[in-house]
């Protein structure tokens, strides 16, 4: 008896009708899945940057620009810092006699409130003629507490006896574990100079602060070009004090000692504010602001173009004019009241990125060619081994996705759910398509 392999006409017919209504079916349902296939795809192949949307056209659609974009700007801005430098020339100039006495400063101070200046820092010695009345220098105590926020300055040195920090310094003393690095290049000091204002009961209740240390140069003469600040911090008996335009920066922020963070040689943070620091204490000044003022244009109470709410008061001990520093201290206190503005700027969305969809089965030809596979696949393919089988359709496979890949570079899209949902019902369908065997007698 022979042989041979058959497969149902019907069950062929079957599952081609079941493949021609998959693919004849779904339509545009799975539009959603293609737009995802798509835009994954070509943000994997570097066609499409990351958040942006890649739109599957129609005749006659165009892509969407993208969504508006905001852009955020953020910039440094430095307060004016007025300074004030009282020398011996400018002095003489606009009062009777010198060396000035406390009633004159106590004159110059009542002046400055007078044009509008809120915050006040003073660099001077603070020593005046023996006749001086000691309800003048309570005048000069009451005119620095007059002001919203002042800082004086204390000089001090190092002596080989070392002597207490003075109570006012120690108020603001920064802890040491808020302090990391090599503290033995800050300016140092041991021992106050004593100055009159400090014999007065109403100057205990001022800020004070670190200022001119004898031998150290930094905090004397500034060097360089200007690019670098008053040293923020001074190291009294091995403590850390905020210096003088510290001092005055932090009461004009509102900043408490806790919020003060010191890493010497790398940066200072200052709340929210974080500035570079070198190992003398000092940053960078490259957004400060400064404004110079005359003493007789304050005295004269002269009409100023310019105005400031901070101001530097300075003098030197000999009477000699300092302007570099002056203009140094007024221009640190600029730069740590600095404040950082946030602009936002909203940019319309770039063009849209789309395919225009086609069709590869519209046309006689194409159409042709997928009948002949289709009658294939049901008809022929079911005779081979199963590993031709799925050899055979692995490659209709890899011919999808390659098809969908070379029409995307294109420029164009089909719906490849679709297909690969058609694919997908051909490869069930070849599990159930199994030939039979019919033996058949031999006619003698």
């Amino acid at each position: 008896m022979a042989a041979y392999r058959r497969l149902s006409k019907w069950n062929s017919f079957f599952w081609l009708i079941v493949v021609v209504a998959v693919a004849a079916g779904i339509g545009n349902r799975l539009d959603k899945v293609d737009a995802y296939l798509y835009n994954t795809a070509a943000v994997a192949l570097k066609t499409l940057d990351k958040g942006r949307t890649l739109h599957l056209l129609h005749q006659g659609e165009t892509a969407p620009n993208e969504a508006p974009t905001t852009h955020e700007t953020r910039r440094i801005e430095c307060p004016k810092a007025a300074y004030l430098e009282l020398n011996d020339a400018a002095a003489g100039a606009s009062f009777a006699s010198l060396p000035l006495g406390p009633q004159d400063m106590a004159v110059l101070l009542h002046k400055l409130t007078t044009r509008g200046i809120r915050h006040l820092g003073v660099s001077a010695p603070l020593v005046w003629p023996d006749n001086s009345a000691p309800i003048a220098r309570q005048m000069v105590a009451l005119r620095l507490a007059a002001f919203e926020h002042a800082v004086v300055g204390m000089r001090g040195r190092t002596a080989a006896e070392a002597d207490f920090t003075p109570t006012v310094l120690r108020a603001c003393t920064i802890p040491s574990d808020q302090v990391e690095g090599d503290i033995t290049g800050l300016p140092s000091a041991n021992r106050p100079i004593e100055n009159d204002l400090l014999q007065a009961n109403e100057a205990l209740s001022l800020a004070w602060a670190p200022d001119r240390l004898d031998e150290e140069r930094l905090t004397q003469r500034p060097t360089g070009s200007g690019e670098r600040s008053f040293p923020l911090l001074a190291r009294w008996n091995g403590e850390i004090i905020p210096t003088l335009p510290l001092r005055l920066a932090m009461q004009i922020k509102g900043l408490k000692v806790s919020d003060i963070r010191v890493r010497i040689g790398k940066d200072i943070r200052l709340g929210n504010m974080v500035l570079t620091l070198d190992e003398h204490g000092r940053t960078r000044l490259p957004q400060a602001r400064t404004l110079a003022l005359k003493v007789d244009d304050v005295i004269d109470e002269r009409p100023i173009q310019e105005q400031a709410d901070v101001l530097l008061l300075s003098q030197s001990p000999d009477g000699h004019p300092e302007e570099a520093r002056s203009r140094q201290l007024a221009a640190t206190v600029s730069q740590l009241c600095a404040t950082e503005l946030v602009s936002h700027h909203t940019r319309p969305g770039s063009p849209g990125k789309g395919l225009m969809y086609r069709n590869p089965a519209s046309g006689w030809l194409p159409l042709s060619i997928l009948a002949l596979c289709a009658l294939f696949a049901v008809r022929v393919l079911p005779f081979f081994y199963s590993f031709f089988r799925k050899l055979i359709m692995l490659a209709a496979l890899g011919g999808l996705l390659w098809l969908a890949y070379y029409l995307m570079m294109q420029g164009y899209w089909f719906r490849l759910s679709t297909a690969m949902l058609t694919w997908l019902t051909m490869a069930i369908a070849l599990r159930f398509m199994r030939p039979t065997e019919v033996k058949t007698r031999r006619i003698r």
